[in-house]
């Protein structure tokens, strides 16, 4: 009986020791997996330039103000906070996703572990604006919030701008098209009928697009104008396209002229070449012939009889 129980004993200890090696190296592999997955956010410009001022700073302090530290430090905590909106909003989503399975938890773990990071941040943006400013540390975020609404709440509006400009363009370009040149000039002329419609246009203009009176006509104007900017760009550049096609065909009929002259000539000193070779031949051999042909003399009797003596 005991030997049986020194036996579960044993066996229950070395599952336990096995299952606990198991869970070890299974939590490591998982840590180290975790360790190099990279951050949510690569890089933090804001954050890199405020460190760089305070570095400066200690390097030369009359260089970097304090003034200026506050306002990198301000604009750090406007980007922290953009990023913590960002994060939260995305956070529900991306758990949902994970938990569908069309994500990877890898995913899940780098959200979570740039949520970490960005308490690590706006704990350490406190400890600085604590150190420039005494208090300052409890009210940095706030007036960074403020000032990342009013920001995007100008964004907003010159979009809405931008969006009513282009509204009321096309809505009086496809009106001002359906005209003629003569009616179209007299629709922008003041003291006409047609201009007092077009009047009466800017109103409904205004209502509906949320534009000031008269603006449309400011629109019309500003658009026929550009269209009459872009018509003298085009007829410049075609008279300028036309200026550099007639001096290229210039310049490719002088060329041809130049190779043509050349041409000839080349082939007019071939033709001369043998004429003046076979006359330099016939001159030569008439030059043989005139050599007189000396005959040596043959010795007379006398001579030999001279020279036996």
């Amino acid at each position: 009986m005991a030997s049986g129980t020194g036996m579960l004993l044993v066996y229950i200890v070395g599952w336990g020791i096995v299952f606990g090696t198991f869970v070890h190296y299974y939590h490591k592999r998982k840590a180290q997996s975790l360790s190099k997955l990279e951050s949510w956010y690569p890089t933090h410009p804001e954050r890199d330039i405020y460190f760089s001022l305070v570095k400066l700073q200690k390097q030369s302090p009359e260089l970097v103000s304090t003034e200026a530290l506050m306002a990198a430090l301000l604009r750090r905590a406007m980007t922290d906070i953009v990023r913590m909106v960002e994060l939260q909003g995305n956070k529900a989503t991306l758990a949902a996703l994970v938990k569908s399975g069309a994500m990877s938890e890898e995913y899940l773990h780098q959200f979570n572990a740039s949520d970490n990071e960005k308490d690590a941040e706006l704990m350490s943006v406190a400890q600085e604006a604590e150190r420039l400013k005494p208090g300052w540390g409890r009210t940095i975020f706030s007036s960074a919030s403020e000032m990342v609404n009013c920001m995007r709440l100008r964004e907003l509006r010159e979009e809405m701008a931008k969006l009513n400009f282009e509204s009321a363009t096309c809505v009086r370009s496809a009106m001002l098209e359906d005209l003629s040149a003569e009616e179209r000039q007299k629709t922008l002329t003041d003291g006409t009928k047609e201009n007092a419609e077009l009047t009466k246009n800017d109103v409904l203009l205004s209502s509906i697009f949320n534009m000031p009176i008269g603006e449309g006509k400011k629109v019309a104007a500003a658009h026929a104008k550009q269209q009459a900017e872009e018509r003298a760009k085009a007829e410049e550049k075609a008279k300028v396209d036309a200026a550099e096609k007639a001096r290229a065909e210039a310049e490719a009929a002088e060329k041809a002229k130049v190779e043509a002259a050349e041409k000839a000539k080349a082939e007019a000193e071939e033709k001369s070449e043998p004429a003046v070779t076979q006359e330099d031949a016939a001159s030569g051999s008439d030059e043989k012939e005139e050599e007189p042909v000396v005959d040596e003399e043959k010795p007379t009797t006398d001579d030999a009889a001279v020279s036996a003596e």
